[in-house]
């Protein structure tokens, strides 16, 4: 293409709204068109909003996510990034570290949150005790000391489960001197934080959800089914029932989405509505037996934690065994049976794990690097710290290098990005 085509011959402007719907991959083709549109194609790739959108577009369900728990300092274009690198990771270089390392019971670990600005929550036994995932060092943070059954954090509030199972939900920043800065809901047997809503579940089966603005909790459905766990999906509260039944909450009232049947891929059905993460998996080999489904071989039979992060799928094992999948479909169905997984590792150790006991793998977290990921996995005993770096040829290209806020470069202005 010569400078006399017409794409070349349009206002910069126009190409630039015409360059915006093009993805990463087809933008570097284009740079390689006509020095005019090199220019105009290095100029929008120095903006955050275009490399925001590209991950926003292409993996709109972790994009947020990946940002809040990324290495304190990255750019869009460092997280885009490396979320594409995740298709890559069999190609990754791994570099293994642990922490938090449980001699007594009062510090055996429960579950672990990676938090903004490079903290991590683990959660003992004897409280809420915080790290830096760079150091692996103690923060300063203040610990919050009390035996808890669960726990979660976001950026606005704190959220605990006491074994009287008493639910305690607490403000971190306080706007309005007039509202308390906790309150605390009794009978409670489960919850989930969102953003700044947490809903949770009575012993009667009672669903409620608690804003952070006020703390006042409001009824929202009962169940007669019997509440199994929550999850949240395309701006959704979902239910599941011991009956097999996943309903979402719409207003006041429950929708029946499906019921898990013998004619169901239950995996596939409980991973569109978001429910492996929080599911029980003794209860669901009870159901895949309970429907006549073939029960997996090996270790998949012994699955205790799944985490899903876009098309990358980790299972932690009872007996310290993590795999790592990329994308485990057949066809649009998701088959985690009969998939390979990428990468797996084995953080069993015969010191601290005899042949006749276990270690189970209860909680997996993801933070975002530069060219590559940490993967924290969470152990009743310790915390593993999995870093895979991608190596790959530098380029000296503009179009692939990381840009600044306060670059000298002429920029663009691009509207309509986000």
């Amino acid at each position: 293409m010569g400078d006399d085509n017409h794409l070349c011959a349009l206002p910069a402007e126009i190409v630039v709204y015409i360059f915006s719907f093009l993805s990463a991959r087809e933008l570097i083709k284009c740079r390689q068109l006509s020095i005019r549109l090199k220019e105009i194609v290095d100029s929008m790739i120095q903006t955050e909003a275009l490399w925001r959108q590209h991950c926003k577009s292409e993996f709109s369900s972790i994009y947020q996510m990946a940002r809040y728990k990324s290495k304190p300092g990255l750019l869009w274009y460092n997280i885009y990034k490396s979320l594409k690198l995740w298709s890559k990771l069999a190609y990754a270089r791994e570099d293994l570290d642990e922490f938090a390392s449980a001699s007594e019971l009062s510090n055996e670990i429960s579950n672990v949150i990676i938090l903004r600005d490079g903290l991590i929550g683990v959660h003992t036994r004897g409280g809420i005790v915080y790290y830096h995932i760079e150091t692996l060092d103690k923060a300063k943070r203040e610990d919050i000391r009390g035996t808890y059954l669960r726990y979660m954090e976001n950026d606005d509030m704190i959220v605990v489960l006491s074994y009287n199972l008493q639910l305690f939900i607490i403000r971190k920043t306080i706007q309005n001197p007039r509202f308390e800065p906790c309150v605390k809901f009794d009978n409670v047997k489960t919850f989930l934080l969102i953003d700044e809503i947490t809903y949770y579940v009575t012993l009667s089966d009672d669903i409620y959800e608690c804003k952070r603005e006020d703390l006042t909790s409001k009824r929202l459905e009962h169940s007669d089914d019997g509440v199994m766990s929550l999850s949240y999906s395309r701006n959704k509260l979902h239910i599941l029932t011991f009956q097999r039944s996943i309903y979402s909450v719409n207003g006041k009232n429950l929708v029946l989405e499906c019921t898990l049947g013998s004619d169901t891929s239950l995996l596939d059905q409980l991973s569109k509505y978001n429910f492996l993460e929080s599911l029980d998996w003794r209860i669901y080999n009870q159901w895949m037996y309970v429907l006549n489904h073939n029960l997996p071989h090996g270790p998949l039979r012994d699955i205790i934690k799944v985490r899903m992060y876009g098309d990358v799928v980790f299972v932690g094992s009872n007996w310290g065994v993590l795999r790592i999948y990329y994308a485990p479909y057949t066809g649009e169905i998701f088959d985690l049976y009969n998939a390979e997984p990428v990468r797996q590792f084995n953080f069993i150790e015969r010191y601290d794990c005899p042949v006749l006991s276990n270690c189970p793998i209860i909680q997996i977290d993801v933070s975002e690097r530069e060219d590559g990921h940490t993967v924290i996995v969470a152990m009743p005993k310790k915390i593993a710290v999995l870093n895979l770096t991608h190596n790959f040829k530098r380029t000296a290209s503009v179009a692939m290098l990381p840009y600044h806020e306060n670059s000298k470069m002429k920029v663009l202005k691009i509207k309509d990005f986000v």
